[in-house]
């Protein structure tokens, strides 16, 4: 599945993030829209570093030029990119050196991005159809230094296109925007600084469990696929005996095989804690009687054992 080892740390990056509004929660004046045909997509960072990509090859200053017409010219999701990730124009450089076909390519890729929006704005009008209360914010596609990342950020979802090909940025990047808006969507429903927590002293296997497991139940939902296919396949298989594994972990603060980890047996996929709490906040939807006041207890649970318990969550035999 595209991009399997970049949701990985997904969840993570509003915790760590920068904010002059650090303890503010996100409302519409914070450049959000209700409105999916009026979601931005944010191309610009692509067709300033396109730029720099001609200069480059002119022969100019090479480090020089991607500082001006890249990094000093960088969406509000750039900078977000720019520091969790400690990209900078050295960086970029010797990734653009070592793969130059690649970058050499961004400004066509910026352009098939474009043509296939309507396909990214189905699928978040989908989520409105699943989440009323959904607002979505920006969506920025850039280049970083040849890591394929799919995050979220306080900016809003942050795609990195170098290492894409044409056939997934024509409709195979649809589920990773789903999962990223969706937690774009519990920021608004708990607030910034409730969202942080689990990324500190109230962390927990099972609330990252359910926070990531949110997101890819919903992606599902939209796109008919999660960002880890290839661990759900093997939740599924092992449900019951992973259960077992999981109940015994779940309450301390380590995530071990079961998340953001190359795990210790080479049969198991990475990540399949995503899909266990996929499995759980399927059965808190399908159990409750009103599925749009679930969803919005979905989007902002905090109380992640009593989540567990209402869910009436059970492997099958």
């Amino acid at each position: 599945m595209i991009r399997a080892t970049v949701c990985s740390v997904a969840a993570g990056l509003l915790a760590l993030l920068p904010s002059s509004r650090a303890t503010a929660q996100l409302t519409l004046t914070d450049n959000l829209t209700p409105d999916a045909e009026r979601a931005p997509f944010v191309y610009e960072d692509l067709h300033n570093f396109a730029r720099a990509f001609e200069l480059l090859a002119a022969g100019g200053d090479s480090v020089g030029i991607l500082q001006v017409e890249y990094f000093d010219k960088g969406s509000p999701g750039l900078g977000a990119f720019i520091w969790r990730y400690d990209l900078t124009p050295e960086r970029l450089l010797a990734a653009i050196r070592q793969h130059p076909a690649e970058y050499a390519g961004i400004s066509e890729k910026a352009a098939v991005l474009a043509a296939h929006e309507h396909v990214f704005r189905d699928a978040y009008a989908g989520l409105k159809r699943l989440v009323p209360d959904a607002a979505f914010t920006p969506t920025y596609f850039l280049v970083g230094a040849y890591r394929g990342i799919g995050s979220g950020s306080e900016e809003g979802p942050l795609i990195t296109v170098e290492k894409e090909s044409m056939e997934s940025l024509r409709g195979g990047l649809v589920t990773m925007l789903i999962h990223e808006m969706v937690h774009m969507q519990q920021v608004q429903a708990i607030g910034l600084e409730k969202y942080r927590a689990i990324f500190g002293p109230e962390k927990s296997l099972l609330a990252l469990t359910v926070r990531e497991g949110i997101a890819e139940y919903y992606a599902y939902r939209v796109t008919g696929h999660m960002t880890q296919d290839e661990a759900q396949a093997f939740v599924r298989e092992h449900e019951r005996e992973l259960w077992e594994e999981f109940q015994q972990e779940m309450l301390g603060s380590e995530t071990g095989d079961w998340m953001w980890a190359t795990p210790n047996n080479p049969a198991q996929p990475p990540h399949i804690a995503y899909v266990m709490g996929a499995r759980i906040t399927e059965a808190y939807y399908e159990n409750a009687a009103d599925k749009d006041e679930a969803t919005r207890e979905i989007m902002s649970v905090i109380d992640y054992p009593a989540f567990l318990e209402r869910s009436g969550y059970a492997p099958p035999p």
